[in-house]
């Protein structure tokens, strides 16, 4: 089951890292071509989207390596370390592009060739949402962190492609009014606009993977699903610990040594009953004495 879901994941990134490399050589080629600053910023984030899937395909091999001398718990971490990567990595793409737009706007604004850049940004739209559906769709049934990410990177992509579209009909516009003058101001503005907007995804992306590298406990749902089938073995939840980490589930459960008999064969039994969870379960069963004098890791 796991291996499929790797071999799925890992052809969805690359189906990714793909979609970002078209579009950064075209979008930056293509921006330069039609002087406007809102299409080179879109195919530099679709540069930086290439490097970042690449990333994640990188993370996804990493994760999935098998413990050894130096690694003894294995490379779990990798996971929610590209992630944080990622959203940091946007985030400076977004207050560049801010500043960027800001010191346009102070030299005057920026003349686009408005009928070039219509044309690019329509397509940029319906492929850039496209590639989202696919990866979202996916996603339904991997429930991967580093395809969720991935999902990101294009729905931001995707609406900066029609904010820049719908900008440059409003500018193709202003052209032939009494406020053309404005229409210097359009493209900078696009990107002050845009930029500002999605600072909040690359922040969210941090907060989570943050969280996920600090072990903080997962979410309230997720908890009580795993309880109930721990009580449905006679452990109680506070018998266990555990944490998320990309798409692995950590789950330590402490159990006293005088109901070792009793509790022979769990770890195949608790494997079994949280297979349905969108998460792979990674389980440590601690038997313990009541004197906590001897104890006995088994995994």
């Amino acid at each position: 089951m796991l291996s499929l879901n790797i071999r799925s994941e890992s052809s969805i990134l690359k189906f990714s890292a793909a979609g970002a490399g078209f579009f950064a050589l075209v979008g930056i080629g293509w921006g330069l071509w039609a002087h406007s600053m809102a299409i080179v910023f879109d195919g530099s984030y679709s540069l930086v989207s290439l490097g970042l899937s690449l990333l994640s395909l990188m993370a996804l091999r990493v994760s999935t390596s098998p413990a050894d001398n130096r690694f003894n718990f294995g490379r779990l971490p990798a996971e929610p370390l590209a992630i944080a990567v990622k959203g940091l990595v946007i985030l400076l793409v977004c207050l560049v592009s801010f500043g960027a737009a800001v010191l346009a706007i102070v030299h005057g604004g920026r003349e686009v060739a408005a009928g070039k850049a219509i044309f690019f940004a329509l397509l940029s739209v319906l492929l850039c949402f496209f590639i989202w559906w696919r990866l979202r769709k996916a996603n339904t049934s991997l429930q991967s962190g580093l395809v969720e990410a991935e999902q990101h990177q294009w729905w931001m992509d995707g609406v900066l492609s029609l904010a820049v579209l719908l900008g440059f009909v409003l500018t193709w516009s202003l052209q032939f009014t009494a406020m053309a003058h404005w229409a210097l101001y359009a493209d900078p503005v696009l990107v002050i606009l845009v930029s500002g907007y999605f600072i909040q995804v690359p922040l969210k992306m941090l907060k989570n993977a943050v969280n996920e590298l600090l072990m903080v406990s997962p979410s309230a749902e997720l908890r009580k699903q795993v309880y109930r089938e721990l009580e449905s073995l006679g452990i109680s939840h506070r018998q266990c610990k555990m944490a998320k980490s990309g798409s692995y589930l950590l789950l330590e459960v402490r159990i006293g040594i005088e109901r070792v008999e009793q509790m022979q064969g769990v770890q195949q039994q608790l494997e079994r009953k949280l297979a349905e969870l969108p998460l792979e379960p990674v389980i440590w069963l601690d038997f313990y004495c009541l004197n906590h004098s001897k104890q006995q890791q088994l995994a």
